[in-house]
């Protein structure tokens, strides 16, 4: 079992959660006077361990509506809408293509006509 399905955190999640702890802890240890390090140690631990556990819970919570299948036919069908889109899409790419071949043959034809009227000198 990997460290992501049992915590849904990876390594180096892990590894800056458990670094920003130590040094809160330093920091804890440093600031207390008369002797109750102990104390704000104990703050800091029990404030971490609880906020891991909110990610933890987040991450597992995204985990499993990824996964459910109610998740993946709205998927789906969000795909099947994209695909539908594309293709119709690419009709209106076509008929451009056939309407801009019109277009030029009718130009040719037109500059084809009025270069068959003009005298050859004036064409230039």
């Amino acid at each position: 079992m990997s460290l992501k399905s049992s915590l849904g955190l990876d390594w180096f999640d892990l590894l800056i959660h458990v670094g920003i702890t130590m040094m809160l802890m330093v920091v804890a240890a440093t600031a207390a006077t008369g002797g109750h390090e102990e104390v704000g140690i104990s703050l800091v631990v029990a404030g971490s361990l609880g906020l891991l556990a909110w990610r933890r819970q987040r991450a597992v919570r995204r985990g499993l509506t990824a996964a459910s299948g109610e998740y993946q036919a709205d998927r789906m069908v969000e795909l099947e809408h994209r695909v539908a889109q594309l293709e119709a899409d690419q009709g209106r790419g076509v008929e451009l293509e056939e309407r801009l071949d019109f277009a030029e043959r009718l130009l040719t034809q037109q500059r084809e006509r009025e270069a068959g009227r003009l005298p050859l000198g004036e064409g230039r």
